[in-house]
This record gives C-alpha cells, structure tokens and sequence, in this order.
C-alpha cells in the first residue's frame, strides 16, 4: 500500500449531514438539492457519512433547536461516548441555527466533544479571523430571522383584518384549504351547538364537559374535554362569524385588549350576536362575588351559597364523620373571630324550614333578574334544523346496520348517542317556546312559590343526587347569610325571567 493511499485511510472521519427546509418563502436548495451537495463535499474532504446519519427536519423553524427532533437526535449521537461522528456538515450556518445564542452554545458544546460544524457554502479560514466572520454571519441570520418574522406578522395581520381565518378551524367546523374560508363539519357542529344550549339551559362548563365525555364526544385534538375547553368554544367569536387575530401570545397569556383584532368573517356562523351576548352575561353572572366551586365538585348541595355573618366569607362543608358541617374558612384559618360552625342536619333543616313558610308567606322578598335578549325565533329554526339532521343521522345508521356495515351492539351505541341529542335538543326547544306568563306581581310571585316548591321536592329527595340539588339551589337561591348567635338565616332568592 502507497503511503499516500494510507494516509487517506488515517485521515478519513465520519461525519453526518443536517438538512433543515424552512418555514418561510425564501430562495433556498431543496432538501435532495442540499443532501447531494453535502455529500459530494463529504465525499471530496474523505468523510464517511452513513445512511443512519443524514439527519433532516422538513418545515420547521430554525429558531428554537428544542422543536427540531432530527437537530436534538443528532446532537445526542454526537455527545455520545462513542464518538461515532468527527463533522457536521451543512449547507449553511442558518440550517444549523438562527438564534445565535443557541448556535454558539451547541458548537461550543460539540467542539468540547471535538465534533466540528461545517458549512460548505461558507468556507472559514482558520484561527480568530475564522471565528469572527462565523459570529457574524450567525448574526446576520438571526437578524434576517427576525425581520422575516416581522414582515410575516405584518402581513398576517393585514390578512386578520380583512376577516381571513388563519388557523386550523375550531370544532364543528373544517378547513377545506387553498385559501378557501372554513366551512361546516356536519359530523361534529352539533358539539358547540350542544354546548352552548347545555350552558344556556343553566349547566356549569364542568357539567358539559361531564357530558360530552359520557357522550364520547372528543376535543379537536381527540382529547376529553373539561371546563377550560367548554369554556373556549363559548367565549371564542369564531362561532357568530367574527375573526379573532393576534388574541395571546406565547405560554396562552392574553394580550392587551388593544392589540386583539377583530373582523367579520367569511364563513357561516351557527350562532348570532344575541346568542354572543346571553353567553357572555351568563358567563359574568357565573363569576361570583363569592366565588364558589362548581356544585359537582363539591361535597354538599349547599357547598359555596352558606355565608359567614361575621366576614362575609364562604362557609366550608368539612369536619370528622360524626361531625360533618359547615364553618366560616377564615375561621379555620384564625381570620375571623367568630366559630359559625353548624351540623349538616341542623343547616339543611334551618334551609328546608325557611322555603317551607316562604311558600306559604303573604308577601315573598326576592330579586328579579331579566334574561339576556335573544332572537328565539333564530334560535328555534336552528334547532329544528339540528333535529332533521339528527333524523337524517338515524336513517343512515339503519342503513349501515341493515346493510352489515355496523353490528348490533355499534347501532345500539350510535342510536343512545341520537336519542340522548334529540333530548337536549327538545329541552330547548321547550324553553325557547313563549308562555303565557304575565309580568306583574302576582304571577311573578305565584312563579317563584312555584320555583320554590319544585326545589324543596328536590332537596327532600334522598334519591336525587346533591349535584342536581346544588343546581335547583342555584337556580332559586343566590346565597345564604348564616348568623351563629341567633341561628338565623337570611336568604336571597332569585326569580329568572
């Protein structure tokens, strides 16, 4: 063997190649166009670069290295005790990284490991020389970067203000691509819809997630749903037609109202502006003064309506089992200097007494609160239209099961699903449906006996569980002020009309 045959066996390494497409628009090498470059420039400089070891990452953003899982996969080969690679070769710098601060810290990581980064494009002359130009092309690519990423928000948001969605669309809707607005998924649009009946008809955000999940309904993203989730579909704008840009920012935190912007939309909403404003009054009325766990997470029907008399805080529902009650938690935490502590049998008799006579009392105190306007008329054809597609839904099941598409158990399962739709839906159908009420006095009162006896049937039910109380509760009563000394109670209830 020549010794400059040997020689080139000694100096071989074994190098990998990085591949890195970028998210933007930019005059850039293809990945094949940047895979054969490397490699004719491996093969020239006597490095080996196995198949294992070409590492690519398609459309990510060379900003932050953790999202790029080829980038990290390829930096742990390198840091392994192993040492199976010498050279990292790229096309540019800027495949590498865009930050420079992560640039400077992975090559100085992988120089420790005596692992070089190579770009064949911008060749470096040796020494401090070398190192200045490559911190200054590290420089100028982060800066490229972020003017990029301006220049891109910048025309984003000229795009939000003319009403173009630019996200995936949310649940019961579907984006269709190419520009095109998103349009209506008839195979899950009946999951808003049902959230916002549910909340409208008096049901927590946990309770309808409760709900969904029994159904086997699932989020976008095919997870189960919860109270943050239900809450997201009411408050999000999408659903009346409007587009919402620029709403949070990194880590979900909201931006200043000023910066959010708004615009109608392009495609067809399923609720009005109406229906925008009964769901964002219900939802303030929801935050309470004293605020309150929702009924099914507490542990009693009369959990978060009990207020102390002395601090006007929130009586808790606690104690050892022989002694199960309520007590005034700034008590519990020594900020309040006055025990409130009564048995769960004493305060639900005290409750139960005080309904019973109010139903027989000549005059009756309670506050009237007015329900949101809305357009009924609007509301009822949407829901008759929910109710065809639910027919429409039946047949085709049928069909599937007749035609031994589906088995017997799967048509049960989709049938329950219908039928429990069909419920919901008629429930709001029958209170969108006008009465004969009169507003004046006596009728009002008449109403609120009425509201009170159903409610005391209720509560005197040991069958029905305390979630179904705690909601009659809240239904009638706005909260309970408890006075120790005298055994009192002073209770407001509400009559919503």
């Amino acid at each position: 063997m020549k010794d400059n045959e040997l020689s080139n066996i000694l100096d071989r390494k074994t190098g990998a190649i990085y591949i890195r497409v970028s998210t933007d628009r930019q005059e850039e090498l293809s990945p094949d166009a940047q895979r054969r470059l490397l490699l004719d420039y491996a093969k020239e400089h006597n490095i080996d670069v196995p198949a294992e070891y070409i590492f690519q990452d398609n459309g990510i953003s060379g900003r932050q290295a953790k999202k790029r899982p080829a980038f990290q996969n390829m930096i742990a080969l390198a840091k392994s005790k192993e040492h199976p690679i010498d050279t990292i070769i790229v096309w540019k710098f800027s495949r590498f990284a865009r930050n420079q601060e992560e640039s400077i810290v992975y090559k100085s990581l992988l120089k420790k490991n005596d692992v070089d980064v190579v770009s064949i494009s911008e060749p470096l002359v040796d020494g401090p020389f070398g190192s200045l130009i490559e911190r200054i092309i590290e420089w100028m690519d982060e800066y490229y970067s972020i003017r990029l990423s301006g220049e891109v928000m910048r025309g984003m948001t000229e795009n939000a203000m003319r009403g173009n969605y630019q996200s995936d669309a949310p649940i019961g809707y579907r984006s269709p691509g190419g520009g095109n607005p998103p349009v209506i998924d008839p195979d899950t649009v009946q999951i808003p819809i049902m959230i916002k009946d549910l909340f409208l008809s008096g049901s927590t955000t946990l309770q309808i997630a409760r709900r969904l999940n029994d159904l086997g309904y699932q989020t976008k993203r095919g997870n189960l749903w919860d109270a943050r989730g239900v809450r997201y579909v009411l408050e999000n704008p999408f659903y009346a037609g409007k587009s919402r840009w620029n709403y949070t920012e990194r880590g979900r935190r909201l931006k200043p109202t000023d910066e959010v912007i708004y615009a109608d939309g392009n495609w067809e909403p399923i609720w009005d502006d109406d229906t925008v404003h009964e769901i964002q009054q219900r939802l303030a009325m929801n935050m309470r003064k004293v605020k309150s766990r929702d009924v099914s997470t507490a542990k009693h029907w009369l959990s978060g309506l009990l207020i102390c008399s002395s601090c006007g805080s929130t009586m808790a529902f606690g104690g050892a089992t022989n002694r199960r009650g309520f007590q005034c938690w700034k008590y519990a935490k020594g900020q309040c200097n006055e025990s409130h502590f009564i048995s769960t049998k004493q305060i639900e008799a005290l409750v139960i007494g005080y309904l019973e006579q109010v139903t027989v009392a000549n005059d009756i105190s309670y506050s009237v609160i007015a329900a949101a306007a809305s357009d009924n008329g609007s509301r009822l054809a949407e829901l008759e239209r929910q109710l065809q597609k639910i027919d429409a839904k039946e047949k085709r099941i049928k069909a599937a099961y007749q035609n031994g598409i589906d088995t017997l158990e799967e048509y049960k399962a989709n049938k329950d699903a219908l039928n429990n739709e069909r419920r919901i839906i008629d429930d709001s159908i029958r209170e969108l449906t006008p009465s004969d009420d009169v507003q004046d006095k006596e009728l009002l009162d008449q109403k609120m006996r009425q509201n009170i006896s159903d409610l005391l049937c209720v509560i005197k039910d040991d069958s029905i569980d305390y979630v179904r109380k705690g909601n009659m509760m809240r239904n009638v009563v706005d909260h309970i002020v408890f006075n120790r000394k005298e055994t009192s109670l002073d209770v407001f209830l509400k009559l919503v009309i």
